[in-house]
């Protein structure tokens, strides 16, 4: 019988290309969810979906029980003290004697305390999962390609063929799609040899702004212009959704992002895809599968 998967945040953006990676790779696959009847989907292809909540020890218990391996993620709002999740989740795999858990911090773990709470958390989890004794491998993807599905840049694109987004023109960054962050989630399971490591993820290109210009003009067909906005523009919006307190925390994260190296959010894929053999996809094959989601809505 194949190995038991428990895979948190399954039902989301970045968490259900795992799940649906692991059941094409021939694994069961047990979905943690908040609301299962919101996740048809998952259960049609093949998943045991349960309802659960990471707060709630109880429900992360049962849902870990008889598990072989776990992949865990943790929600990026919602409220709640995410390390106290993480925690919940890493003692029910301790007791279970879970085999390996993979996971993914859903951002770069700065290599020393930044004094920004939404970053160092990271850190933290990433100690605490160590010092647990579970079996572990983690990954620390750059930036999604997802973001740029965000209505900080769909409405403007759409309408004025301009891509704005608060990263400096002039800075690469090696954007990740979230399907491929789901691939190697899902090689990884599969390697319990590589325990103990962290990789750091990100495309097969380090992208400037012109860069980015030129991948979504040649996909779209048009001219597509970047454009560099504040943090403080791009907190703002942010704000309207997660409130002020959170587009505090993003705005000094932006400011902390333009103040580091510029080479901070370039990664080197050679090495990782040697032991987490993924075919990457390149930003323009991305927006060519999103094509719908970005035609024009009118005239510049």
């Amino acid at each position: 019988m194949s190995e038991l998967v428990l895979t948190y945040g399954a039902g989301g953006a970045q968490g259900a290309p795992v799940a649906h990676g692991l059941l094409d790779a021939g694994y069961r696959v047990r979905a943690l969810v908040t609301d299962a009847a919101k996740n048809q989907a998952l259960n049609d292809a093949g998943a045991e979906v349960v309802a659960g909540d990471l707060a709630d020890m109880d429900s992360v218990r049962r849902a870990t029980q008889g598990v072989d391996k776990v992949f865990l993620m943790l929600p990026f709002s919602g409220g709640g003290n995410p390390l106290e999740y993480a925690q919940n989740a890493i003692q029910a795999a301790k007791e279970g004697g879970v085999k390996l858990l993979v996971l993914n911090t859903s951002g770069q773990t700065p290599p020393e305390p930044t004094g920004l709470p939404m970053m160092d958390y990271r850190i933290h989890l990433e100690r605490g999962l160590r010092d647990s004794g579970v079996p572990n491998i983690i990954l620390r993807p750059t930036a999604y390609m997802e973001n740029f599905l965000g209505p900080w840049v769909l409405p403007r694109l759409q309408a004025e063929d301009v891509l704005a987004y608060p990263v400096a023109a002039d800075r690469p960054t090696s954007w990740i799609a979230a399907q491929d962050l789901g691939r190697f989630a899902v090689a990884a399971l599969g390697r319990p040899e590589l325990t103990g490591q962290a990789f750091d993820l990100g495309g097969p290109q380090a992208l400037k702004g012109a860069d980015i210009a030129d991948a979504f003009s040649t996909a779209l067909g048009r001219e597509i212009r970047y454009e560099a906005t504040t943090p403080e523009q791009f907190g703002a919006i942010m704000g309207r959704m997660m409130g002020p307190e959170a587009e505090a925390g993003i705005v000094a994260a932006y400011r902390a992002g333009a103040a580091a190296p510029l080479d901070s959010m370039v990664v080197d894929m050679q090495g990782v895809v040697a032991q987490l053999p993924v075919q990457q996809t390149t930003l323009e094959q991305w927006v060519r599968q999103q094509v719908d989601l970005f035609a024009q809505t009118a005239q510049a």
